[in-house]
């Protein structure tokens, strides 16, 4: 789901159709009723001061389009509730520049290791 919405985040893909894909995703897993916020948002790019701005989140009612210089983050969640297996949350965390510099139409900044052997804490 992560390495998925990465790869969408491209100059000229819209929030709305990022969040409807990834949606198609969890829910082919019957995971989608465990999503617990949109899929990630931006960092004060779109105005004057520091901060989240509703005119760029990753989710269904956000027809926004991504363009070269945005920052946005990654970080899909879910949420599985205590009594069924698996339960738990887990989410990755991504800050992407939009660029139109390379193949990939976006850099990474966050440079942090991920995957469940990095963020799962076991007892």
């Amino acid at each position: 789901m992560h390495d998925r919405g990465k790869e969408l985040l491209l100059p000229g893909a819209k929030c709305s159709d990022i969040a409807k894909e990834l949606n198609e995703m969890f829910a082919a897993e019957n995971l989608l009723q465990y999503r617990s916020f949109g899929y990630g948002h931006s960092f004060g790019v779109l105005c004057h001061y520091y901060g989240r701005e509703a005119g760029l989140e990753l989710r269904e009612d956000c027809d926004t389009a991504l363009e070269s210089g945005m920052v946005v983050s990654m970080e899909p969640m879910i949420t599985v509730p205590n009594h069924l297996a698996g339960a738990g949350g887990y989410r990755e965390h991504d800050i992407l520049v939009i660029t139109d510099d390379n193949n990939a139409g976006n850099t990474n900044i966050t440079g942090f290791a991920y995957g469940p052997e990095h963020l799962i804490v076991r007892s």
